[in-house]
């Protein structure tokens, strides 16, 4: 896999793969004036749009309906610099018939353990925890 960031203007910069384009931008305090995503914000799109994709294929390796998924995140970071992430919390909504919290729980932990690569190696550095809501 291959992309290419390149400074645009200041502290904006753009992401190009063969996958699209991305725009990216610092923080407000550092500079950044609110033109792209900001990096941190990017790291937990990655992890929750993997660990959704990956739960929703298990899911429906299972059999599952699945109508819709969900996953909202919420974090910690040190305050210091470096400020790394500390805890990532995973909430996940799924709705389906038929489909129950045992099934969910199965299938993110298997996203989370093995088909996820990249929840797979973060959580080895800061812990990931995760929470189910079904809806019907």
């Amino acid at each position: 896999m291959k992309l290419t960031v390149k400074q645009k203007e200041d502290f904006h910069f753009v992401g190009k793969s063969e996958s699209g384009e991305i725009n990216i931008d610092a923080a407000g305090y550092v500079g950044g004036k609110g033109r792209g995503i900001r990096p941190p914000e990017l790291f937990l799109y990655s992890i929750a749009g993997c660990m959704g994709i990956h739960a929703y294929e298990a899911l429906h390796k299972m059999g599952k309906h699945i109508e819709d998924v969900i996953v909202d995140t919420d974090s910690e970071r040190r305050e210091e610099k470096p400020k790394v992430f500390t805890k990532i919390m995973l909430s996940f909504t799924v709705k389906g018939k038929g489909i129950t919290e045992e099934d969910v729980k199965k299938a993110v932990e298997e996203a989370l353990t093995s088909s996820c690569s990249i929840a797979y190696l973060v959580n080895k550095a800061c812990p990931i925890t995760y929470s189910i809501n079904l809806v019907s």
